[in-house]
């Protein structure tokens, strides 16, 4: 049997009464104390201790129409502030999140990617001015987190994959050893997913698509992302989807990747915005590149589907430019590919449209301090 020191009890105590204000913002006393079943002695001396930590405030008086007016409480969202940055060839996204995962700014910087000393001094000097800017103190700032287009080492101290940024091997200590916090690269396809289970925390199992100038993936099952064995899970990219097909930047050819990213659909030093605008304007090039991708999109999907019945969840950069008409399009191709003619309703998009990357590269902060809070103080 499980036993609990008091030193137990009081972390878990003080924990439940943070969690409690932090789903019930303007609560009094009375009510914790019942909801939670613990004494009001108990809740008033967690509550003092949350206060000298500055993590909780007094949020004004509940409304009575008899007796003394209960004080109430909020958490102070801004007590500690998540950094996640989306790392791109060209320039760079920083964002910082509250504790309730909200944006609290967001800058984009003109940075092109070198895997070098050079650029992570850059890069640095360009994290400390934003934390500058926007008066964050070091010791504000739970982690910063580093979205990158390849694959990590579990801890997030290194990229084992990097062929789209050239950064097989890089160490996070080219970075890290400029702050004070936990700094880790964490893979562009997991920090979507991220943003999207936050976002969408009733999705146990899926199949996230991050569709944006490259294609990634994240398999999420008991609403956790899995890596697999080293790493590798949901690199549908990398499928092939037309034998000797195009030529994939990891040097093989008919990869998903080679179809459904925004590669596909851009000429050189074509933008997104660019590409759509051309569309609608009546581009028959344009046009016709749109339909073969659905028509690709609409084949690596119902692949998938096949191997993990679950909710494929669209998301990434190009999901926004999704018509009412493409995302019918899309099943109704999948419908006419499919072997058993299932409802397509597991189709559905994301809920995280715009910064997904950033934003999920500085989720996992938030989540730890949430979860290990009593710990922390």
């Amino acid at each position: 049997m499980d036993t609990f020191s008091l030193t137990d009890i009081k972390k878990k105590n003080l924990s439940d009464i943070y969690h409690y204000i932090y789903k019930n913002p303007g609560c009094s006393k009375q009510t914790i104390a019942y909801a939670l079943a613990v004494s009001l002695p108990t809740v008033s001396q967690h509550l003092a201790t949350l206060m000298n930590e500055k993590l909780i405030e007094k949020s004004g008086q509940l409304t009575s129409s008899v007796g003394r007016r209960a004080m109430a409480y909020q958490i102070i969202p801004t007590a500690r502030i998540a950094i996640g940055i989306e790392i791109l060839s060209r320039n760079i996204y920083v964002t910082a999140l509250n504790l309730y995962g909200k944006k609290e700014a967001k800058e984009k910087f003109e940075l092109n990617f070198e895997p070098n000393q050079i650029y992570f001094d850059k890069l640095q000097k360009t994290v400390k001015n934003f934390l500058k800017k926007y008066k964050y103190e070091e010791n504000q700032i739970l982690g910063i987190g580093l979205g990158m287009q390849g694959l990590t080492s579990p801890d997030g101290s290194q990229m084992t994959y990097g062929k789209v940024l050239d950064c097989t091997g890089l160490s996070i200590q080219m970075f890290a050893d400029y702050f004070s916090v936990p700094c880790k690269f964490i893979h562009d396809a997991e920090c979507a997913s991220n943003s999207e289970l936050w976002e969408n925390p009733e999705i146990k199992d899926a199949i996230y698509l991050s569709l944006g100038q490259h294609l990634g993936g994240a398999l999420i099952i008991n609403g956790e992302f899995q890596n697999g064995l080293t790493g590798k899970s949901g690199t549908f990219e990398h499928m092939t989807l037309i034998p000797d097909g195009m030529e994939c930047y990891c040097g093989k050819q008919g990869c998903a990747e080679c179809y459904c990213s925004g590669n596909y659909l851009l000429e050189p030093e074509m933008e997104l915005d660019e590409f759509f605008a051309k569309k609608e304007q009546g581009d028959s090039a344009c046009q016709k590149k749109w339909e073969n991708y659905l028509s690709y999109l609409s084949m690596l999907i119902n692949n998938l589907h096949m191997v993990i019945e679950s909710t494929v969840i669209l998301g990434g950069n190009i999901t926004p430019y999704f018509t009412e008409q493409d995302v019918l399009k899309i099943k109704q191709n999948v419908l006419e590919r499919s072997t058993f003619k299932d409802d397509t309703s597991y189709i559905i998009q994301g809920r995280c449209r715009n910064d997904a990357v950033s934003i999920g590269a500085a989720l996992p902060f938030i989540k730890e301090f949430l979860k290990e809070i009593a710990v922390k103080i």
